[in-house]
């Protein structure tokens, strides 16, 4: 891989930003990274994953008495040099990452009739007021 993965930051005890060039405005690539780091079997400690697009880095959360900061970062490695050879496997949730969490009743819930049934009676109670003025 021709450009270096590498920590940006890591002055916070148990969780590192690493710069990863291969995820630069590039979101299925990004979700592809995170859900196989999340799940890979030797990143057991390993919690928490956020990527960032737009500046092409990677905030991770890691338990320290499970993986050292090295660690970390070689799987990492390991996994954008799989994404970046092909040989990790693109599914319809990376490519959509909304998909699966979106649900049918996802618009219209309780809290938008909330918030639509207080404005209608905002707008009922200023109109009151202006008419009374």
């Amino acid at each position: 891989m021709p450009e270096t993965i590498a920590i940006v930051h890591n002055r916070v005890p148990a969780r590192i930003r690493i710069r990863v060039p291969l995820i630069k405005n590039k979101r299925t690539l990004a979700e592809v990274l995170k859900q196989s780091l999340l799940k890979d079997d030797r990143a057991k400690g390993i919690y928490h994953a956020e990527p960032n697009i737009t500046t092409g880095t990677f905030l991770i959360k890691y338990h320290p008495a499970l993986h050292t900061e090295a660690e970390v970062l070689e799987r990492v490695q390991a996994i954008a040099r799989g994404i970046a050879a092909g040989t990790v496997e693109f599914t319809v949730k990376h490519k959509n990452p909304k998909l699966s969490k979106m649900q049918p009743q996802a618009f219209f819930n309780r809290e938008l009739l909330v918030s639509i049934g207080g404005n209608v009676i905002a707008g009922f109670i200023l109109a009151a007021l202006i008419r009374r003025g």
